[in-house]
């Protein structure tokens, strides 16, 4: 591999640049142009848009598939990230269990680990496990929900196989003007398994300053039943109907923002993201835990500072430093979860800070965005058994430097666009000083670079017809678990490569209001083709130990479908179904020629929303076909539909509303990722009251 050099004085001449760059992010002024609106996709409720809004435009320039899905839009206050994005396409959420258990989410049949999440651009993926469990994330500031399929955008900064998720808490299409009285809204729940939810959302604004604030508290007892097969699934004589264990969960969360216009600065604003939750780890069916239980604590601060753009407002910039701290107490004192008895307390700290900038080049059809981010990444492990260990540290220092570039021609009819990502990376562990006035003793240090190159296209056919096409090769970084390994069972191998993925997708858009008898119309289809070499895997190297080693493969081709219609003011249709192909290919013999593990052939998901000025009724359909739960293809789980229906009533106006929501309501018994069962049907009511602050009158 070539080695790429930086002095000292060429990366702080990077860095001289991206600080003076004004700033870009949402609010930018785009220069006059046609702007296409082909590749927001919103969900549960589908509006599609021919004039985009501001605050979405980087999103409609995308040459790769991107969805959006509006939170504020959702008609079931009691849905969380995981059922949200499981209606998405191309997203497979993976579950272990009801509300509040751990989950994850694959895009395109990748592996959790190759999907990067983010808030506000912050990354959330955890270094050591390389993925971001979707209970931890509370929707109640979150304005809406950023999905790339297949690719990450330059104002990211890892590379990411199968894609990349962003939770976005600012609304930039309103204008925040001064108010008397502050806008507040709060609502209360109360549903099937005890669960119980309350969360309480500020928003205030005088002169140049405004502050949002949101906090919330969610539990639930989780002791839903199921139908345990006691681990013999070809044996039905012996199954019975259980209750869920050690289930319960509390999870209390809060944020806020301050946004303050500066002159010269078109805006900084300083956020704060934390959430604590305790609760229960129940295991699988047929092998209950009764006592071991998790603790995790997070606290997310990051400030943003936007100059006002220049050249003619033509160069646009943006500053974001950030600060992460985590932590987990884990309890199993019989072992029931794990190989052997666990009670571990680790941290996760994590820091850095980006500079981006966009230039829009005046005499030419031609922009380009550059991005420089540096980041450390620190997990301090404790263990209390058998006996108190603390360490070895675990540390990574990341570097990202990357440029794209966007070409109109024929007046923006067709859109070429390339760029790339180049990544360095330096790994280290330390194991503990043996006398407390000396620094930690470094034990290893790995090293990785690697670059990540992305081209595509859009061309505008006819109004509202695009076609879309992308290639790029992504990469996902060996996390801290792969390459060091643990106290226990897991033995690191400082040699690994990262994951290589070669993604290729080509589709067609067509997005039109107003045609024939239809109040708009949206429908996308498209073909993706990835393939994924040096997967890393665990193999056994001695009797109680396993070591990862690049060695796994798999191919993956599929095609996804969206359609959105709006039939009148009163009808709304919204659908997706993927088809995915997936096959390992590594040459391991009794893997090779497997389908990829819990990811089906067909998933599908179907929303009908009737709305009228004081009520609104949606029905949802979600199918999941068969798929299998492990990699040697020898359990199946059956495919299964999931029924869902709500109704919000609004009798006193728009400032209260009651919502009755009933989920799976066929009472559909299935299970998920490693036989860990999921609810059966479930009812939630909910009570939601706002008002909406007076503003100052300015002619007074």
């Amino acid at each position: 591999m070539r080695k790429f050099v930086f002095s000292t004085q060429q990366i702080t001449f990077l860095a001289l640049v991206f600080l003076s760059l004004p700033s870009a992010a949402h609010s930018r002024e785009y220069p006059s142009g046609n702007v296409i609106a082909d590749t927001v996709f919103l969900l549960p409720k589908i509006i599609v848009e021919a004039e985009a809004p501001d605050a979405n435009k980087e999103l409609f320039c995308q040459s790769g598939f991107v969805g959006l899905i509006d939170v504020g839009d959702s008609k079931t206050p009691s849905q969380d990230a995981s059922s949200l994005l499981s209606n998405a396409t191309g997203i497979r959420v993976k579950q272990y269990g009801g509300l509040g258990s751990f989950a994850t989410m694959s895009i395109r049949g990748s592996s959790s680990s190759q999907v990067q999440v983010y808030l506000d651009g912050v990354p959330l993926n955890d270094p050591y496990t390389g993925i971001s469990n979707l209970s931890d994330l509370a929707l109640g500031n979150v304005n809406r929900i950023e999905i790339y399929r297949g690719f990450s955008p330059v104002s990211f900064g890892a590379s990411s196989i199968g894609g990349a998720i962003n939770l976005v808490t600012e609304d930039n299409n309103s204008v925040n003007q001064p108010t008397v009285t502050p806008d507040i809204s709060s609502e209360v729940t109360s549903g099937s398994f005890g669960t119980r939810k309350a969360s309480l959302n500020l928003h205030s604004s005088v002169g140049p300053a405004s502050l949002n604030c949101f906090g919330g508290y969610v539990k639930s007892n989780g002791d839903f039943t199921f139908l345990d097969d006691n681990a013999t699934p070809l044996n039905p004589a012996d199954d019975e109907i259980a209750s869920r264990l050690n289930s319960d969960f509390r999870r209390w969360n809060f944020s806020g923002r301050v946004d303050v216009k500066i002159p010269k600065l078109e805006r900084a604003s300083l956020n704060f993201d934390s959430f604590e939750r305790e609760g229960g780890v129940p295991g699988t069916g047929s092998n209950q835990s009764s006592i071991a239980r998790i603790k995790r604590r997070r606290r997310i601060t990051y400030l943003r500072i936007e100059p006002d753009p220049v050249l003619s407002k033509s160069l646009h910039g943006e500053v974001t430093a950030f600060h992460s701290w985590t932590a987990e107490a884990f309890d199993d004192p019989q072992g029931d979860i794990s190989l052997g008895k666990q009670k571990t307390d680790n941290r996760i700290i994590s820091y850095g800070g980006n500079m981006k900038g966009t230039l829009f080049f005046p005499l030419l059809p031609l922009s380009a965005d550059l991005f420089l981010e540096s980041k450390k990444e620190r997990f301090v492990p404790k263990s209390y058994l058998p006996s108190l260990r603390e360490g070895p540290d675990r540390l990574r220092k990341s570097l990202t430097a990357a440029i794209s570039g966007n070409l109109s021609l024929f007046k923006d009819k067709a859109v070429l666009s390339a760029g790339t990502k180049h990544l360095w990376s330096e790994n280290e562990f330390y194991d503990k000083a043996r006398f407390i006035w000396m620094p930690p003793t470094p034990q290893g240090k790995i090293k990785s670079e690697y670059q990540s190159p992305r081209a595509g296209i859009r061309v505008h056919l006819c109004k509202g017809l695009t076609v879309k096409g992308n290639i790029g090769r992504h990469y996902r970084t060996p996390t801290f678990f792969e390459l060091f390994g643990n106290i226990g069972s897991v033995t690191g191998a400082g040699n690994l490569e990262p994951e290589k993925g070669l993604n290729r997708d080509i589709g067609t858009v067509f997005s039109r209001k107003k045609l024939w008898f239809l109040k708009q119309i949206y429908l996308e289809t498209l073909y993706f083709d990835n393939e994924i070499t040096n997967l890393i895997l665990f193999f056994p190297n001695s009797q109680r130990t396993v070591k990862p080693t690049n060695i796994g493969s798999s191919r993956i081709r599929g095609c996804e479908f969206s359609l959105a219609l709006d039939l009148t003011s009163f009808v709304s249709f919204s659908g997706n179904y993927t088809y995915i192909d997936g096959k390992d290919t590594s040459p391991i013999p009794y893997y090779n020629g497997n389908e990829l593990a819990s990811t089906p052939t067909h998933e599908a998901s179907l929303a009908i929303n009737l709305s009228r000025r004081k009520w609104d009724l949606g029905w949802k359909l979600h199918y999941i076909g068969a798929n299998f739960l492990d990699r040697a293809n020898m359990e199946e789980v059956p495919g299964r539909e999931i029924h869902s229906m709500s109704l919000e009533t609004m009798p006193f106006g728009d400032k209260f509303s009651i919502t009755l929501e009933g989920r799976n309501l066929t009472n559909n018994q299935i299970r998920d990722v490693s036989g860990f069962p999921l609810p059966g049907r479930s009812f939630y009511l909910t009570m939601e009251f706002k008002t909406q602050g007076g503003n100052y009158d300015s002619t007074k």
